[in-house]
């Protein structure tokens, strides 16, 4: 069985002892990780859906410059801190940065493995993007995803090789649950807090969630977004047509994942509200994906819809949590990426064949599945070092006057969308001019 993380992966990541796998099909992994690239236009269309009208286009712009900032710093030090030589020290690498040591043989191909790995880094920047949607900077942002794609989702991404140190103590995620899914809705959820409610046309703090602007590009969004996550994961298993059980095995867990998650989260919205709901089935497909990353290659096709029952039921539940609280969440991120990660994260301990107590194996892997968790957590916390004094320095949160007029019309070049009878919003704080970036 292959690991998502890296063509150094060992066949059984319940044994660092392993070999590592001699039959990588680079042809296979380029294919899923280019399709899986469409990630990138799935959040682009549920950002601007999630968003009010006069946000759209700075939250597209989020979205894509945070991908070109992701590659950048992944290709220029987060891929050494991830798969270069750790010298022993099982926590961060030291070489391969830059492409500098790059290799290709049997086991490495380093190239192929670049372009499969910023998918992952560029799912966890967009979490973190998603988070701070119609409150922020361009600027703070940048430097916050320049962190992340540089160095901590790399340094987490590290300890899930097989020299690493979650590895050797013997935690296991077979596509990201935890160190993409977990740890990007972390930092979501930390800016988030930080930088609060957003404000309504009046310029009061609104204690709970705005209507989305566009319940479809959410919908089309996370279609494209299911979709190509599910490209993703199959792309983990890095042997390809060489091993087509587990190839096959993956496709439909995966899939019926995703179904059941979907239909779960729709029927139970209706029997909440009396009402359909696009935005519960469509996110709800994601979530199941999300959940079933860490298990893929390891379940049962029973076991694979348990798994998606129970995403869905996580993402209405957290759904509910999040609009009583004052965590301003547009996208659901929370719902459809943290809590259905934190789920197939420990569901390894379990469900799965070769590890779950269901199947015999006892409670040691459950155990072994919280370290993990509590691992990423607090690596995901770390991001509050950067947000704080950011937020603290004024650099980070836009103005109430920016607010109430709009990000697209403060730094961007206009509102995307324009109605033939528009008329201006309420002025708040009129007497306060527009200030630069880092006023």
């Amino acid at each position: 069985m292959n690991h998502l993380t890296g063509v150094d992966a060992v066949l059984n990541a319940a044994s660092a002892s392993t070999p590592v796998p001699s039959n990588i099909d680079s042809t296979w992994v380029l294919i899923t990780s280019f399709s899986a690239l469409l990630t990138i236009l799935g959040f682009a269309f549920i950002s601007s859906g999630a968003v009010r009208y006069k946000s759209v286009q700075s939250a597209v712009i989020t979205v894509l410059l945070g991908a070109v900032i992701t590659i950048l710093f992944f290709w220029l030090l987060g891929y050494g801190f991830a798969f270069g030589d750790d010298k022993g020290n099982k926590f961060i690498g030291l070489s391969r940065f830059a492409g500098a040591g790059y290799g290709v043989d049997a086991s490495r191909d380093d190239y192929t493995n670049l372009i499969f790995q910023s998918v992952g880094a560029i799912i966890v920047s967009s979490l973190f993007g998603l988070g701070t949607l119609e409150r922020s900077r361009f600027f703070s942002v940048s430097v916050c995803l320049a962190v992340i794609s540089g160095f901590l989702y790399p340094t987490a991404l590290h300890w899930i090789q097989p020299t690493g140190w979650l590895s050797k103590f013997g935690f296991i995620d077979f596509a990201g649950s935890s160190y993409i899914h977990f740890f990007g809705g972390v930092t979501a959820l930390v800016v988030s807090i930080f930088l609060k409610e957003r404000r309504d046309q009046a310029g009061n703090v609104h204690p709970g969630i705005f209507p989305h602007h566009s319940p479809i590009n959410i919908g089309y969004g996370s279609i494209i977004l299911s979709v190509a996550t599910l490209i993703f994961i199959n792309g983990a298993n890095q042997e390809g047509k060489s091993d087509k059980y587990e190839q096959g095995l993956i496709a439909v867990n995966t899939l019926i994942a995703a179904t059941f998650s979907a239909l779960t989260s729709f029927i139970a919205q209706y029997l909440k509200t009396h009402k359909t709901s696009l935005i519960a089935i469509a996110r709800g497909s994601v979530a199941g994906i999300v959940a079933i990353s860490a298990i893929a290659n390891d379940v049962r096709i029973w076991e694979s819809a348990l798994t998606g029952t129970l995403a869905g039921l996580v993402y209405i539940v957290l759904i509910l949590v999040i609009k009583r609280s004052h965590v301003d969440d547009p996208a659901y991120t929370l719902a459809t990426h943290l809590g259905p990660g934190l789920l197939g994260t420990l569901l390894v301990g379990v469900l799965t064949l070769s590890n779950g107590f269901v199947t015999g194996h006892g409670f040691k892997q459950f155990g072994l599945q919280l370290v993990g968790v509590l691992a990423f957590l607090g690596w995901g916390l770390l991001i509050a070092l950067f947000v704080i004094p950011l937020k603290g320095t004024g650099v980070f949160k836009i103005n109430p006057f920016q607010e109430s007029k709009g990000i697209d019309t403060s730094y961007a070049e206009g509102e995307a969308i324009q109605f033939i009878d528009e008329q201006p919003e309420p002025t708040l704080l009129s007497s306060i001019p527009k200030k630069g970036i880092f006023q």
